[in-house]
């Protein structure tokens, strides 16, 4: 079974909803038309990186798109592979095997890498 998500790795921009920069993210990353109205909540995470760095990452499951994805972006990404989501690589990056996990349970918020931080 294939199942699209697709992370907001972007930045909001100003004016803009989650929705609407997942679908801005996605035509330039992947070069795929998605209706803000078939993208499906998943899951939020809240996220800090060392001290000072915190990210509010939204993840959205897109249920249909237009267009066959590829490299929007080549300075930034070499190749486009699809994987079985219980088979994941296992470079991936932490969050973002966090993310899975949070959608394979259903799991709406969760935070990461706050447990260092608490412990310092």
């Amino acid at each position: 079974m294939v199942i699209g998500i697709i992370q907001q790795l972007g930045h909001v921009e100003n004016m803009e909803s989650m929705k609407m920069a997942m679908r801005r993210e996605a035509k330039e990353e992947l070069c795929i038309d998605i209706d803000v109205h078939d993208l499906e909540f998943v899951s939020l995470i809240h996220k800090i990186n060392g001290i000072d760095t915190i990210y509010y990452n939204g993840y959205f499951r897109a249920k249909k798109w237009r267009g066959e994805p590829r490299i929007g972006e080549p300075n930034k990404n070499e190749e486009i592979r699809w994987f079985d989501i219980h088979n994941l690589p296992e470079n991936l990056v932490d969050d973002r095997k966090e993310a899975i996990k949070n959608y394979i349970q259903r799991i709406p918020y969760s935070e990461f890498g706050w447990e260092e931080r608490n412990l310092k």
